[in-house]
């Protein structure tokens, strides 16, 4: 049964998120929060604010007593066994896929990738916590008991595993591919790797830092480059190991080598903001692609050197999740592990629409 709307929902939305906005530091917090839940320009509107920013300041400002902010966690330490333990998982598929080579050793090289990826986001915690999820008990309904179940933590880990397991077994088959086509760019691309686990890190610290910005443009402005700057570095690394690698190959060799090596600081920024199914997604379908292309027929048809399959199939889920990252990045959200929670009437989302469960 519906509720009549109350005299002022602001007060409503405060008082289903008081933990959230007295713990946060500025409005930009709350703001991020408000986002990510599905609050557009028109959903503030019923709140009485033209936007998100606006209404987030106010929650803010009705917030008599804060706690002090909590000690900043020393987060510098971890940051060096994760970047060793992608390293090593991006370069370990490279192993059996050399030393074996042919279907055994692509096979090989796929069960190491997944398994290592796994482990890493496991014992190493590459893949963050959910990132402001709607919980069974959310307010959405009036009767949360109607509810059915909700992003959990148990199935939040578990989906992050099955994305681990699938960015890991795509991996593990682009490396065996490419390593059957030419070992060397098998190895650039593979180092390529474990420099993205780094850039991709760099991207999400970088957003972290922003929150003393005045406003969601200023922030969005201040992240806009970080993305095709990260790209362009990744370009760079990869152009400079290649040159040295394999420096008399063909323009199609060379590009394959830039499209992989680019494809997982791409992924691993959509994992960092909170989408690893998104990235194993692009990884799988690259890799499933150049599988099929590299077949005896398809490689005929398509008149292309060893790499050229790979190239084809590769090029299209990177440039379609580099459209998907680039405006990821720019959203609070993606840097938060805040959630909000919406007292609305039974059914309907803070935006005023219905929520599917």
């Amino acid at each position: 049964m519906t509720t009549s709307p109350s005299a002022d929902p602001v007060r409503e939305l405060l008082d289903a998120n008081r933990e959230l906005c007295e713990r946060a530091v500025d409005p930009l917090e709350i703001a991020a929060a408000l986002e990510d839940s599905g609050l557009a320009a028109d959903g503030a509107a019923r709140y009485r604010h033209a936007d998100v920013f606006g209404l987030a300041e106010e929650l803010y400002a009705r917030v008599p007593r804060r706690p002090p902010a909590p000690e900043p966690l020393p987060v510098a330490p971890a940051r060096l066994p994760a970047a060793l333990c992608g390293a090593a998982v991006q370069l370990l598929p490279l192993l059996p896929a050399a030393a074996l080579g042919g279907v055994a050793g692509g096979v090989l090289a796929v069960l190491v990738g997944a398994g290592g990826h796994a482990l890493v986001a496991d014992r190493c915690g590459s893949v963050p916590g959910p990132v402001a999820g709607w919980q069974p008990d959310d307010g959405l309904l009036d009767d949360p008991a109607q509810a059915g179940p909700g992003p959990s933590g148990w199935w939040t880990g578990h989906c992050a595993q099955r994305s681990a397991l699938g960015e890991g077994a795509g991996s593990g088959l682009l490396l065996a591919l490419l390593c059957a086509a030419d070992p060397g760019v098998a190895l650039v691309v593979a180092l390529g790797g474990a420099v993205a686990g780094w850039g991709a890190a760099r991207v999400r610290r970088f957003g972290q830092r922003q929150t003393g910005v005045a406003t969601l443009r200023e922030f969005r402005s201040r992240l806009r480059p970080v993305l095709p700057l990260a790209v362009l570095a990744q370009l760079a690394v990869l152009a400079v190991l290649g040159r040295v690698t394999v420096g008399g190959r063909s323009g199609t060799v060379q590009a394959a080598l830039l499209v992989c090596g680019v494809l997982p600081l791409l992924a691993g920024v959509v994992r960092g903001a909170g989408r690893p199914g998104t990235a194993a997604i692009a990884v799988l379908t690259a890799a499933a692609g150049a599988a099929v292309l590299s077949l005896p027929g398809p490689a005929h048809w398509l008149g292309a050197p060893p790499s050229g399959p790979v190239l084809a199939a590769a090029l299209g889920p990177a440039v379609l999740l580099a459209g998907h990252a680039w405006p990821l990045t720019t959203r609070p959200g993606a840097y938060s592990d805040l959630s909000i929670r919406s007292r609305c009437p039974a059914g309907a989302g803070p935006d005023g629409r219905t929520w599917a469960r």
